[in-house]
């Protein structure tokens, strides 16, 4: 495997985590309307992590691409 090759994967796998996270932040935003006032805070707070987690993956496959 190149250099090029590599660093493509490495693309390919940030973009995976990111539409993972972002896929888990939906899935919680469905269900944190039904939960109780302490487990909602905690969804929220995943969902936070989950959409900043989303960016930076996005965030690091973009800047591998620029390099």
């Amino acid at each position: 495997m190149d250099h090029d090759e590599a660093t493509r994967s490495l693309e390919q796998l940030l973009e995976r985590e990111a539409t993972r996270a972002q896929e888990t932040v939906t899935e919680l935003e469905a269900l944190v309307l039904h939960l109780p006032e302490k487990p909602r805070q905690l969804a929220q707070q995943q969902i936070k992590a989950s959409h900043k987690m989303a960016k930076e993956f996005r965030e690091l496959a973009l800047r591998s691409r620029e390099k």
